[in-house]
């Protein structure tokens, strides 16, 4: 458990960071497990930009929730995540990824207790150097007892 001053500290931290790169074979397995229709050639589904971008943050999931100081034996989930595609992702093409935590908050709710709120934003930055898609991903983070500051 960490305290609020720590999770607040947590803010602007960056992640290691790396490459992502979505392979023809990858979207034809995940259009077919989705049945989704074959794409525009060259572009990836759009659910890739999530999957590659949460694979290339440098860390595992496990080391992305011990920044935070919990594990996955302390039930965290995905509260949200949002998109924005500036250009489409394509097929066969090394993305470099960043990611920085956006913010951080604890909270408390009626039914749920205390829990953490953490933003992070992933950029896949594509070979011409512009960002292509930035992804928001919102962990929720149980606390079974809160630690104030």
């Amino acid at each position: 458990m960490i305290t609020e001053e720590e999770l607040a500290g947590t803010v602007g931290h960056s992640m290691p960071g790396g490459t992502a790169r979505v392979e023809h074979y990858a979207d034809w397995l995940l259009r077919d497990a989705l049945g989704a229709p074959p794409g525009e050639p060259g572009l990836a589904h759009p659910t890739f930009a999530f999957l590659a971008a949460q694979g290339g943050v440098g860390l595992s999931l496990e080391e992305v929730f011990a920044v935070f100081g919990a594990s996955s034996a302390d039930g965290p989930m995905l509260g949200e995540w949002a998109v924005d595609f500036a250009e489409p992702l394509r097929l066969d093409v090394d993305y470099a990824v960043t990611c920085v935590v956006e913010s951080a908050r604890r909270k408390t709710g009626a039914r749920t207790g205390v829990f953490d709120l953490v933003t992070v934003r992933i950029e896949l930055t594509g070979p011409d150097g512009t960002v292509h898609v930035t992804v928001r991903p919102t962990y929720v983070f149980p606390r079974r007892s809160a630690v104030s500051a």
